[in-house]
């Protein structure tokens, strides 16, 4: 192949970027690099099975939709619940232990080093087992297994779109819709301004009712947003 035919109406191909902090980042090659992260392939591949598998087993009725439609209005306060219950949980000690999760620990060193793509991305260990120990006491509940099924498509859709948005976030992409122009404004707050505020990923109506929304001039700087713990429970500033 020669040089000539790597271009395109006569402009040389512009190399695909694998760094996505890089200067100029496209959507297209931030897209391209999604595509190669564990957490990606996964959360995709288990939203490709559970749609094969719900189409395999037919009958699509319309609670179907009410399902989907209660998972995206239920979406905004889950991701809230997650972020400040799960995600923001501080160690608490129980006798002579110390107890901690990996999903807390994982998010106090993204807060350390947010522009590390290290810790971009969900924990699979730890993500997967909360999903699926969701999925399975739902699954112990759901009136049919085709609804489950919806469900399992649904959260895996709403996931992939999570991962995805969390992702851009922290790229060197630059917004230019509205809606992820906010998305991206309202994380970067989180991190650099207050992390007790800007709960919301994908979504910010959690952030509204729950009143974490507020004026960014009207919020000090928390001087703990890299780091979550200010001192850790043995009184030794919280490990980088």
């Amino acid at each position: 192949m020669n040089a000539a035919s790597s271009t395109v109406a006569g402009r040389r191909a512009r190399p695909v970027a694998h760094d996505p902090r890089a200067p100029g980042l496209s959507l297209r090659d931030a897209f391209l690099i999604f595509t190669r992260q564990l957490s990606a392939r996964i959360i995709a591949g288990m939203l490709a099975v559970a749609l094969v598998v719900r189409l395999a087993v037919g009958g699509l009725r319309g609670w179907d939709l009410v399902v989907l439609v209660a998972l995206l209005l239920a979406h905004p306060f889950v991701e809230w619940v997650i972020h400040v219950g799960v995600l923001h949980w501080r160690p608490r000690r129980l006798g002579r232990r110390v107890v901690d999760t990996e999903l807390a620990r994982e998010h106090r060193a993204h807060h350390r080093s947010p522009h590390d793509p290290r810790h971009w991305f969900i924990p699979m260990r730890g993500g997967l087992l909360g999903f699926w120990l969701v999925a399975g006491l739902l699954g112990l509940v759901a009136p049919t297994f085709a609804l489950w099924l919806t469900f399992l498509v649904g959260a895996s859709a709403l996931a992939l779109a999570y991962e995805w948005t969390h992702y851009l976030c922290h790229t060197s992409y630059r917004p230019r819709g509205r809606v992820y122009k906010r998305l991206w404004k309202h994380h970067r707050l989180h991190h650099f301004k207050n992390e007790h505020y800007w709960m919301g990923v994908t979504m910010h109506m959690g952030d509204r009712v729950l009143h974490t929304n507020p004026d960014p001039r009207n919020v000090e700087t928390s001087p703990t947003c890299r780091n979550l713990l200010g001192r850790n429970l043995l009184g030794q500033a919280d490990p980088a």
